[in-house]
């Protein structure tokens, strides 16, 4: 909402004409009050006198009402023409700060909206990462155990290797055994190949 500032009213006097320099008379209500109380009375009487100099004194009675009835209408002129500026400057105020509102709450929106969308794509992103991540870690500990497996089926093949060696070698013992066995009573050694066949 841009601001533009108000162009300066227009003096009264300039409104009012070439009666603005005429003065006013004062009203015959506060002609009777005393004056003797207030302490500026003295520049009080000075001003009326100064006024009844200035009117002539041959149109008095006829010039005061009408010039007062003019200054008064022009000036409830002018009242009112600055009561209407004053209400059109209030309207397009209001109307401008509603502008302004609308404006301010559709960038908001239009924020709100961009930030949804980019937490949704953060989300995306976020889970696709978690995704890739997680398959690593299924791959590497996958790989693991298979480097486990495979030690582990290396191991057993070693120690299967010493058993059956090691049974080789106990069945020629024993062979040997049995054929000294055979020997020393005699018999034939062939009784000692039958279990081996």
């Amino acid at each position: 909402m841009s601001w533009m500032p108000e162009p300066e009213p227009t003096p009264l006097r300039l409104r009012l004409g070439p009666r603005a320099e005429t003065p006013v008379p004062v009203s015959p209500v506060f002609e009777d009050a005393p004056l003797d109380s207030d302490p500026r009375a003295d520049e009080v009487n000075a001003l009326r006198s100064s006024a009844e100099f200035a009117a002539p004194a041959a149109d008095e009675p006829e010039s005061r009402d009408p010039l007062r009835a003019a200054a008064s209408e022009e000036l409830q002129r002018a009242i009112e023409q600055t009561s209407a500026r004053v209400e059109r400057w209030m309207a397009d105020q209001r109307r401008r700060l509603g502008i302004g509102i609308d404006a301010m709450v559709a960038s908001l929106k239009e924020q709100r909206d961009t930030e949804i969308s980019r937490i949704e794509q953060w989300k995306v992103a976020e889970r696709e990462r978690a995704e890739r991540q997680l398959a690593q870690e299924k791959e590497r500990f996958h790989g693991q155990l298979l480097e486990e497996l495979k030690e582990f089926e290396h191991q057993l093949g070693e120690r299967l290797r010493e058993q059956e060696e090691r049974l080789a070698k106990w069945w020629d013992e024993a062979e040997q055994l049995t054929k000294q066995r055979f020997a020393d009573f005699g018999l034939s050694s062939e009784a000692g190949d039958s279990p081996k066949a």
